[in-house]
């Protein structure tokens, strides 16, 4: 297997192919193709592990140092090279895919011998009444055009459900990115937003443990552009007995639209149009799904309208984050969990709120409150280990116990099921934090930022307490102040920008700070806060405490 090197001058041989990374160019026999200076590292990176599986995660972190990037960047370089190489994803001869993990060169690899110049192409005399650049575009549009008239023929082939749509048109699925953006209600009644909110959220849970496709989260507020490759967009119509639902499958780069489908049904079967929903978004995008997954979508959270209902109400609750609104967010779990005992997201949703009480401080007994958190997310878990979200809650339950690497092992377990779930990553960096290892939360929080574009506060509180802890003060307060501005009265937040500006001797912030942590919480007891903080590294929590002693003055 070659070493590469930037004093190498040898091509490599990659197949029938000569690799020049010195001059990111391939040339065969025939032709000379210029890579893109990012796909010829990704190549290069691929060459020189040849044979063996390259993870997502390495190239993203060797490739593009220092910058947060979609997954789709790295799909969008491997379609690149693969084009170039003459590959296909189906049968690969060169880069295969491994679901869930990374890439593979197939191909045999052999480092050249002499320099590269020796293999750079000489031009070709042109054959008289030819031109040799017209004639592979004449062969591209002939085959292009043959492809159109054959995929027309095959792929649409109108019935009466679908006359009236855009033709229908096979997405073929590479690593897959897609971005399912909020559903809308169409009359905006406070039934139907529930409706348009709970589909969303069940839509993002169904795909999102498929192999080869990733969910990525939009930015809400639009600042950041949409990183997918695909988009579904989708509206909510609900009057009466009757629920109606349309679909739109959209190409993110030229905003065209790639299908389009509406569903109309009783309100009694709309766990049926989610099924469908499901299932058509997987047909389109051509995903190769296995028996258990297809009957994963098959399935469904609850077979009860009632419940369903209530749990929804149940999340909007909790969302609100407020001692009130958590306790009415338990009412409507428990009376979902009413209508169906066997509703896991509903547990999980019951175990959050008891958690709540317990960190906030909201309850008289915290210790009893968690640990009924403790057994709601268990007995969650229990019911359906198909779900991550379920998986999160029990690491996120157990974390609070200070049970670190046992929470570490639901939090796998959840990207096992959802190998693109972002609060997964972010709390693996946030539990290395919480034992003292912040240097290794970097990557995981960097990782959830990709998948979730719509991360909020907590992602960034995260990022700020890491680098604090590893001594990187500038970076800490870059992410402090992200998460200021998401979140005014964090009191966490506020903490490490109290701690930040302690270690670098900002006296005017410091006493700032102190006030503004006086104004969040009246009466704050560093004791008290400290007693239900799940930081278990004794050095970080002594460093905290000298610290906050001050606010207490």
């Amino acid at each position: 297997m070659p070493e590469l090197s930037g004093e190498r001058k040898a091509p490599i041989r990659i197949g029938s192919w000569w690799f020049h990374p010195e001059l990111n160019r391939l040339r065969d026999g025939n032709s000379v193709i210029h890579l893109e200076p990012k796909a010829a590292l990704v190549l290069q990176r691929l060459v020189e592990r040849a044979g063996e599986p390259v993870t997502r995660q390495e190239l993203l972190d060797t490739v593009w140092q220092d910058v947060v990037v979609s997954d789709d960047a790295l799909t969008q370089v491997i379609i690149k090279l693969r084009k170039a190489l003459g590959d296909s994803s189906r049968d690969p001869s060169y880069i295969q895919t491994i679901p869930k993990r990374g890439y593979c060169l197939l191909a045999d690899v052999d480092a050249g011998t002499g320099s590269a110049d020796a293999f750079i192409e000489q031009p070709k005399q042109d054959q008289p009444g030819t031109n040799p650049y017209l004639m592979p575009v004449v062969v591209t549009l002939v085959i292009l055009s043959a492809a159109v008239i054959l995929g027309y023929q095959f792929v649409y082939a109108p019935s009466l459900d679908d006359r009236g749509l855009d033709p229908v048109e096979v997405v073929v699925a590479e690593d897959a990115t897609l971005t399912i953006m909020p559903f809308e209600a169409i009359s905006g009644n406070a039934r139907e937003q529930r409706f348009a909110r709970g589909m969303h959220a069940d839509l993002i849970t169904d795909l999102a443990g498929l192999p080869d496709l990733a969910i990525i989260n939009p930015s809400v507020s639009n600042a950041v552009p949409i990183a997918a490759r695909y988009q579904v967009y989708g509206n909510v119509q609900q009057s009466g007995g009757l629920i109606g639902v349309h679909i739109r499958l959209v190409d993110t780069a030229s905003q065209r639209q790639l299908w389009s489908q509406r569903y109309e049904r009783a309100l009694d079967d709309i766990f049926q149009v989610q099924r469908s929903i499901s299932r058509d978004v997987v047909d389109q995008l051509a995903i190769q799904v296995s028996t258990a997954d297809l009957e994963r979508l098959a399935s469904r959270y609850t077979p009860n309208l009632l419940a369903y209902e209530d749990f929804l109400k149940g999340q909007a609750e909790l969302l609100l984050r407020d001692r009130d609104a958590n306790s009415r967010a338990r009412r409507w779990y428990r009376q979902a969990i009413e209508h169906d005992p066997n509703f896991a997201r509903a547990y999980a949703g019951l175990a959050l709120s008891y958690a709540a009480d317990f960190r906030n401080h909201w309850a008289q007994d915290g210790g009893k409150a968690l640990q009924k958190a403790q057994e709601m997310a268990q007995t969650g878990a229990q019911i359906d280990q198909d779900i991550a979200e379920v998986h999160w809650v029990l690491g996120y339950v157990t974390a609070q116990h200070r049970q670190h690497e046992v929470a570490l092992i639901h939090l796998r377990r959840a990207l096992e099921v959802d190998q693109s779930y972002a609060d997964a990553y972010a709390l693996i960096g946030g539990i290395n934090t919480y034992l003292g290892r912040p240097e290794l939360s970097i990557d995981q929080l960097r990782t959830a930022l990709r998948l979730n574009q719509n991360a909020g506060y907590l992602y960034y509180l995260l990022l700020g307490r890491a680098y604090y802890f590893m001594g990187r003060y500038e970076q800490a307060l870059i992410n402090l102040r992200e998460s200021l501005a998401r979140n005014p009265t964090n009191l966490e937040t506020h903490i490490y920008l109290l701690a930040t500006a302690f270690a670098q001797q900002d006296t005017d912030t410091v006493d700032w700070e102190i006030e503004e942590i006086r104004m969040i919480e009246p009466g704050f007891k560093v004791n008290t806060w400290l007693e239900t903080y799940p930081m278990t590294d004794e050095r970080q929590r002594k460093e905290l405490e000298d610290i906050l002693i001050r606010v207490e003055s």
